[in-house]
């Protein structure tokens, strides 16, 4: 039985209602940015991350409680670790190179719609972060991706795609991740700050699952909390926790790479007559900044890899823009 998007919209919608959530996250992935439409075409995730809880061992919070049943886990700690627990509703979108042709092209990728529910709890220190998470989620009709690329290509003046009635699905989606972040360096200058960090993580489900592992240098002013600068890949909810640990107005530039292994593609397994072959791993590239007030930040990042679609040579390159806000 395949889970509509109706009902993740609905629990995403209510789950905030039971935890006062501090921090609320909209981030827009699009390959129009970069001039270009297909492959990864676009993404939308909305996350929430609660308020952060400390001294666990002594608190009966519903946080405290999930971290406790986690604490065997490594990276959990109830005495000296803050924890918060995320929620992110998730929608991507694939299609081929040319969207305005209507019958397939079995040579090119097909329409591919893919919607889900992260449910997480992330624990951290001065140093180090640690998270651990469970999705859910459909592919096909159900995931509502079809409307949504027509609504944003009308909004935007694009070309209408028309070969959506041939899209992959319906199945459903499940899978859990860990996520790990480390400060490794952090330096004040006179009016600069800088910083060096890295994050690694897995991902295991069954429409991407990957192996992830990144490094980030950033500079600016006052630079914000966060562990992670890269709001749109391998941070996750991971990259809104401690954003607006500080305080007044600050800015960032940044770099980041990554490497990828991909064990499981859903595109390859599920294709059928198209000729679809993943590669065993890409390799990527993350430029960025953005500012932050006191409860508002904005990013925006341009992002380059190599293509997860073996016969293709070309960059999957897209761009990502990111609106946070401390409610």
């Amino acid at each position: 039985m395949v889970i509509s998007l109706r009902v993740l919209l609905i629990f995403s919608c209510l789950l905030p209602l039971t935890v006062r959530a501090s921090t609320f996250g909209f981030s827009w992935d699009n390959d129009l940015f970069v001039g270009s439409d297909g492959q990864y075409t676009n993404g939308v995730r909305i996350s929430w991350v609660g308020d952060a809880h400390e001294r666990c061992d002594r608190n009966g919070t519903f946080t405290c409680g999930l971290a406790a049943a986690l604490d065997p886990l490594p990276g959990i700690s109830l005495e000296d670790e803050k924890h918060a627990l995320t929620l992110s509703l998730e929608q991507i979108m694939i299609t081929p190179s040319d969207i305005s042709r209507e019958m397939p092209d079995f040579n090119d990728l097909p329409y591919v719609g893919y919607s889900n529910l992260e449910l997480g709890l992330f624990s951290w220190n001065g140093n180090n972060l640690f998270g651990y998470g469970v999705r859910v989620g459909v592919v096909g009709p159900d995931s509502g991706a079809e409307q949504s690329q027509k609504v944003v290509h009308k909004v935007t003046g694009s070309t209408e795609p028309q070969g959506w009635d041939n899209q992959l699905g319906s199945d459903l989606i499940g899978g859990a991740y860990f996520l790990h972040a480390h400060r490794l360096v952090r330096y004040s200058g006179r009016s600069l700050e800088s910083e060096v960090g890295y994050a690694w993580g897995v991902d295991a489900n069954n429409f991407n699952g990957t192996a992830k592992v990144g490094g980030f240098w950033r500079i600016g002013e006052n630079l914000p909390r966060n562990f992670i600068p890269d709001y749109a890949g391998i941070g996750t909810a991971g990259s809104l926790v401690g954003l607006f640990d500080g305080e007044g107005f600050g800015w960032e530039i940044f770099v980041a790479s990554f490497g990828e292994y991909i064990g499981y593609s859903y595109l390859e397994e599920h294709s059928g007559p198209y000729d679809v072959e993943s590669r065993n791993g890409i390799l990527g590239l993350v430029l960025g900044g953005g500012i932050s007030l006191d409860d508002f930040s904005f990013t925006l990042t341009l992002q380059g890899s190599s293509s997860p679609i073996r016969k293709s040579d070309d960059i999957l390159s897209f761009g990502n823009m990111s609106f946070m806000w401390r409610i």
